[in-house]
């Protein structure tokens, strides 16, 4: 996987998820999640909240984890995490 730094904005939010589920990144929307993408596994749920994480240097609870499971969902959390900082 690529090295990840830390965004200014969320713009790369939907590349960094198709780079973790090999998908193209053309194919990533907000509705992009467990229900829409056979791709989004339980793995690479856990897959993608780390890159989150290191990416844009935050920490996401277990709870807020596992409330991710969408593009939007994700967005959301991270524009919580970063208004928080």
């Amino acid at each position: 996987m690529a090295e990840l730094t830390e965004p200014a904005d969320l713009s790369g939010l939907a590349g960094l998820v198709a780079e973790v589920l090999q998908i193209p990144a053309s194919e990533v929307t907000e509705e992009t999640g467990t229900a829409t993408t056979a791709a989004w596994t339980s793995l690479r749920h856990v897959q993608i909240v780390s890159c989150v994480e290191r990416a844009y240097g935050i920490r996401l609870t277990a709870r807020e984890a596992r409330r991710c499971r969408s593009v939007g969902a994700l967005r959301a959390a991270l524009t919580a995490k970063r208004g928080a900082l």
